[in-house]
């Protein structure tokens, strides 16, 4: 009872809070949140490539600081400054760990790099439940294909990502599960369906008390994401009942859509300005401002310490061993579909100390691995280690960047004498690894599931 009736008490402090900051604003200064500014926009930064993704400007008057949203769901990326936060897993390996502790961490640690990069607003996690098996942005979504997985994983990432002064952001709401023509296409669910097999991992993120939502840029059923009163008023912030905000896809709304349900045009204010709103009903703009300043004030992003600000800035190097060591746990722990015929594994270390040992490497991959997917969502990482380097270092018994003569490596095969090299080297050794992957990403579909395509990726 004590616990409910602190957490009443902050409530309803948060919405004093709220209440009194948005009293004091004038007409175009409350408009001013419902729009961001564009990126590279943000005065402190040097070039407009090294700002945040979306901004909303301080209003210094009343000592609200500005707004500064960053991708993404698998880290920060920082594409002016690349190296400078670390790669961790995809949301689709938070998935496949079925592991709250895995979530948890991964929440925690990417939260604390956009805190030291002066972000308060983190573009993730990625919920959507994957529908489509070819969707580019499958990696992205932690939810799998099971809405229950992800209803169960996204409350560990959301609390432990908060606590770091940031807001969440669960995203894309909702049935953005193709890329494909994602700006014009129409995902056609009746209620029932939505409710049952895509709204519960929203629902779980809003149980867990996330800041914010996105909205995507396809179609339900014949109307825009970012303007359908269905999914926005009736679903979201009626029945699912969420208090935050909801902010656009960058470049998703088609509309001054307020009265739709959509609070905060992103990243620029093409509709969500003041020539367009200034007439609007005044209550309907200022529940919309409430709904944007309660969730900051709510994790303290709204009270940092001077030391605390001092700390941030968008150029610094915020990876670190402890983080790179806690991607590689994940990335560890997201291995479940592995099969052992014949009990090959583990390779001991006595299979490493054989004076003998041959070791075949096949495949671009093995010295080149691919890093996530592509799009808004892909950081580059400050440090990439192969299997090749990795493998070839064990086999020395040293440190990484060893070469060995234990280890012969061969990149994908271009030709059928290639592929009879391959078959001689392999007659040969102990142990043949083959390394492949698949690459997706933002923006368009897969052409297929198969390996063959992307062999060379």
């Amino acid at each position: 009872k004590l616990l409910l009736a602190a957490g009443l008490l902050a409530v309803a402090a948060r919405a004093d809070r709220a209440d009194d900051l948005v009293s004091q604003m004038t007409l175009e200064e409350k408009i001013s949140y419902l729009g961001g500014r564009g990126m590279g926009t943000y005065p402190d930064c040097a070039t407009p490539e090294s700002c945040y993704v979306g901004t909303v400007f301080a209003l210094d008057r009343l000592d609200i600081p500005a707004l500064l949203y960053n991708d993404g769901p698998q880290g920060f990326r920082d594409n002016a400054r690349p190296g400078t936060t670390t790669a961790f897993p995809s949301g689709l390996n938070i998935a496949a760990t079925w592991d709250p502790e895995m979530a948890s961490l991964w929440g925690d640690k990417m939260a604390k790099e956009f805190f030291a990069k002066g972000s308060n607003v983190m573009l993730g996690p990625g919920l959507n439940v994957a529908r489509v098996p070819v969707n580019g942005r499958n990696f992205e979504y932690m939810s799998g294909e099971d809405p229950a997985l992800g209803a169960t994983l996204v409350p560990h990432v959301i609390e432990a990502a908060q606590k770091h002064k940031i807001l969440a952001n669960a995203k894309h709401w909702v049935n953005n599960n193709q890329e494909t023509n994602r700006g014009s296409m129409s995902s056609n669910i009746d209620e029932r369906t939505r409710y049952e097999m895509y709204y519960p991992p929203f629902q779980a993120a809003i149980d867990a008390g996330v800041g914010s939502f996105m909205c995507s840029y396809n179609k339900i059923n014949h109307v825009y994401s970012c303007e359908n009163p269905e999914t926005l008023l009736t679903d979201l912030k009626g029945n699912m009942g969420f208090e935050g905000y909801v902010m656009s896809d960058w470049g998703a709304t088609h509309s001054p859509s307020l009265l739709q349900g959509l609070d905060q045009e992103m990243a620029d204010s093409n509709y969500m300005n003041f020539d367009n709103l200034k007439d609007t009903d005044v209550d309907k703009i200022d529940e919309a401002v409430k709904r944007i300043l309660r969730p900051f004030i709510g994790v303290g992003a709204f009270d940092l310490s001077e030391d605390e600000r001092a700390a941030q800035s968008i150029y610094n190097n915020v990876t670190s061993d402890d983080h790179f060591q806690a991607a590689r746990t994940i990335a560890a722990n997201s291995h479940v579909l592995l099969k052992n015929d014949n009990d090959v594994l583990p390779l001991d270390k006595d299979f490493w100390a054989k004076e003998s040992l041959r070791v075949a490497m096949f495949g671009t991959q093995a010295d080149d691995p691919a890093i996530g997917g592509q799009g808004s969502g892909r950081v580059d990482p400050a440090w990439k280690p192969s299997p090749l380097a990795t493998f070839s270092a064990r086999a020395e018994g040293a440190e990484y960047g060893v070469s060995s003569d234990k280890v012969t490596y061969l990149s994908d095969p271009e030709s059928d004498d290639d592929i009879e090299e391959m078959k001689t080297v392999a007659a040969d050794s102990d142990v043949c690894f083959f390394w492949l992957s698949t690459m997706s990403g933002e923006g368009g579909d897969r052409g297929s599931l198969s390996l063959d395509m992307v062999l060379s990726q």
